[in-house]
């Protein structure tokens, strides 16, 4: 309680009248401003379904603030659902995670917050709150906004990708159903309000909170529009109020362990690639390169198998994933390779919180012994990459080994023009550069390359390698998050159209086959081009931005 002590002795002086007068000037009274002040980040808004709902989570959880002795104080929190997938504004994607990161932080410095409760559900949101939580050592808790329901088409469950894969046919100028087929998966695809039903990043990262021990358990799958959904935010009010009561503070939390655990439960989900960016990024916040790497994140890859049955790995969605036990199922399953020793925001321990938990057998989380894949995401090096992740459950089994020729693209526009077009062939390993963190600049999401490229046949017959991210709805053979970068002269920048490229990913091997000499050669003789934008906030990135492999955010740190 010593932030909330310090807090409160300077807010009751008299010197802070005018503070309290300004607060007062908004219904609260004397004894609500002798309470704790609890922030709640809500990231409520009308440009992502994702956040639509939020205002109903907001009030359960500030009904549980004041019930146990807290004072909530709302404030908004950036969200957003990309609409520029395949546009410059597409750039901007990831570096709103610093963005929301930077707005709590300053929200709570500025405000005199005693503890954060942060409500987010889509790709950037949930990882800024998380990062947010790892720059701030207070009591934090994450409430995830939860899944959206799967809709309903002819009888079938059907996510946001089933639409996807007919949009992308006539972006290619090859369709494959009427328009008004396409008008009728339009309705069904998104019932309600809620992340999209499947393991993108958004769900990903929902359930990394939990598995972080950031979020009540069963935070990360209960549907967003669901009693449970407004049950566990209610708790979540009340329980920070206890955290800051017991002085538990985020860095009690978010240690080396508890990362540990998140990135052994990613590879058990099989969850999207951008993850591994988000708790690189935790890591390097927290100064834990050291122990959180990308070697880390490979060996435990190796020995962790996905499980979980859901798409885009599998045939099932979020609710059928909640209703097999989510998170805590899967957890459970893996106890015995998890650091369970370690504090959550129950002010329990991890071993604590897995011992309350039972769950029936379910085709959703499979046994060990038969699982969706025998290990999880995978980091690929060579001559081409010092690192490269993959996600081996969403790769045809033909596409696991590839060796064939670039065709080299200098950004995402020119490869879906390059597709359009039919300049890619069979065999062919479709190179999307300059879109890493500074080339990009700001780590370009490129997904539509790969919906593109399976629109057109070529999802077991052509990879693609990019220095980009890759959304987690994608499917087919794609490496992404390439490092170094193009921009920063690695060897991708010197990939000429011809190249063979090989691929191995059971070997873990991204290889450019010319000679060492050749390579130098070519390196040596590299410029870099014009930068893609010379004003506005990408600019940091183009300036600051930290490679993939720890993270892609913006370097803060003065030494």
């Amino acid at each position: 309680m010593n932030q909330f002590k310090e807090n409160h002795q300077f807010l009751q002086a008299p010197e802070n009248a005018r503070a309290r007068a300004l607060l007062k000037s908004m219904g609260y009274t004397t004894e609500d401003l002798k309470r704790p002040r609890i922030g709640v980040a809500n990231s409520w808004g009308e440009t992502s379904p994702g956040h639509f709902h939020l205002r109903a989570v907001a009030d359960a959880v500030k009904a549980g603030i004041w019930q146990a002795g807290g004072t909530p104080y709302e404030f908004s929190s950036f969200a957003q659902c990309p609409m520029a997938v395949g546009k410059h504004g597409i750039r901007y994607d990831t570096p709103t995670r610093d963005i929301i990161a930077a707005e709590v932080e300053a929200s709570a410095w500025i405000h005199m917050f005693d503890a954060l409760v942060m409500i987010s559900s889509c790709d950037k949101n949930v990882p800024g709150h998380l990062l947010a939580a790892a720059r701030l050592d207070i009591p934090v808790i994450v409430v995830p906004g939860g899944p959206m329901a799967a809709g309903r088409y002819k009888g079938e469950d059907i996510v946001t990708t089933t639409l996807d894969a007919e949009c992308w046919a006539y972006g290619v100028g090859k369709p494959r159903v009427s328009e008004d087929e396409v008008a009728a998966l339009e309705e069904a695809a998104c019932p309600g309000p809620g992340s999209c039903a499947l393991l993108g990043t958004a769900n990903t990262m929902q359930c990394m909170a939990e598995a972080l021990g950031l979020a009540l358990p069963g935070a990360a799958t209960a549907l967003a529009v669901s009693a449970k959904r407004l049950r566990i935010a209610k708790e979540s009010g009340r329980q920070i109020v206890r955290l800051l009561e017991q002085g538990i503070t985020s860095s009690k939390i978010i240690t080396p362990e508890n990362i540990f655990n998140a990135i052994r439960v990613l590879h058990a989900i099989g969850g999207s690639t951008n993850a591994v960016l988000h708790l690189l990024a935790i890591a390097y916040e927290k100064g834990f390169e050291k122990e959180i790497n990308l070697e880390l994140v490979e060996r435990l890859g190796q020995e962790t198998p996905c499980i979980a049955a859901v798409r885009p790995s599998g045939p099932y969605t979020m609710g059928d994933f909640d209703e097999a036990g989510g998170v805590r199922a899967v957890m459970k399953k893996i106890e015995s390779t998890l650091k369970t020793d370690v504090l959550t925001v129950t002010g329990g321990t991890v071993a604590e919180n897995l011992a309350q938990v039972s769950f029936d057998d379910s085709p959703v989380i499979k046994d060990l012994q038969n699982p969706v894949n025998k290990g999880g995401l995978a980091i690929l090096r060579g001559s081409l990459a010092q690192s490269a992740v993959v996600r081996p459950t969403v790769i045809p089994p033909e596409m696991m080994r590839h060796s064939g020729p670039a065709r080299v693209f200098n950004g995402q526009e020119e490869a879906l023009e390059g597709l359009q077009q039919n300049k890619v062939q069979s065999g062919d390993v479709v190179v999307v550069r300059y879109e890493g963190p500074k080339g990009g600049p700001g780590l370009t999401e490129v997904f539509k390359v790969i919906g593109y490229m399976n629109a057109t046949g070529l999802e077991t017959k052509c990879a693609l390698i990019t220095d980009g991210k890759i959304s987690g709805f994608a499917k087919g053979p794609f490496i992404c998050q390439v490092s170094p970068e193009a921009a920063e002269g690695g060897p991708l920048s010197v990939v000429q159209d011809g190249d063979i490229i090989e691929i191995d990913i059971p070997n873990r091997q991204l290889n450019l086959k010319i000679s060492d000499e050749e390579l130098a050669a070519r390196i040596a003789a590299w410029q870099a081009p014009e930068p893609r934008v010379t004003d506005g906030f990408l600019t940091v990135y183009a300036r600051l931005a930290n490679p993939a492999s720890k993270g892609a955010g913006i370097n803060l740190r003065l030494k």
